[in-house]
């Protein structure tokens, strides 16, 4: 029975170029990542690294995602934004800090943050979340409502100023 190299102990040919069996492994796995969603260069390359893929390796698969076109931070950035917007409603702020977590750059962030959020009603977005989320908390007193939801409201990314004039206008509108 011949013995199947392992991706976490690789062994590089003579040339310093990666072993093409394990190279291909690699393309392989990222083939299946890419399937998910899309990744950044960052993203790509922790996920290669976690597997105990060679740097030769890792260097080589990502060069060739690039190349074909599926590692690229902007087409990410934007799907990102695109699926915040959509699924899980997310304030500007929030959404650029967590593309910085994925890897993408600070100028591509806000570029692609630009372009995408042009037409997106914050404002609006603040006040649909906050109004949903004080159903939960009925029984509870207006400052806990205030606080709950406040805290709520800007761990999803929206400003303070936004939060503060959103829940004073649906909490305090009797006034």
């Amino acid at each position: 029975m011949e013995k199947r190299k392992n991706p976490k102990n690789p062994k590089n040919n003579h040339e310093g170029r990666p072993d093409a069996d394990e190279l291909e492994r690699a393309k392989s796995y990222l083939n299946l990542l890419f399937k998910y969603r899309p990744r950044t260069e960052r993203e790509t390359r922790e996920r290669l690294e976690e597997k105990g893929y060679s740097q030769e390796v890792i260097t080589g698969a990502i060069d060739w995602a690039k190349r074909t076109g599926n590692v690229d931070d902007r087409s990410f950035a934007k799907y990102f934004v695109e699926d915040r917007k959509r699924n899980k409603p997310t304030g500007r702020s929030g959404l650029y800090r967590k593309l910085l977590e994925y890897g993408v750059d600070k100028d591509t962030a806000n570029e692609v943050l630009d372009e995408t959020l042009g037409n997106y009603d914050q404002g609006a977005k603040c006040r649909e979340l906050a109004e949903k989320r004080l159903k939960r908390y009925r029984g509870d007193d207006v400052e806990a409502k205030y606080r709950k939801t406040s805290s709520f409201l800007i761990r999803r990314g929206f400003s303070r100023g936004e939060v503060k004039r959103t829940l004073k206008e649906l909490l305090f509108n009797d006034e």
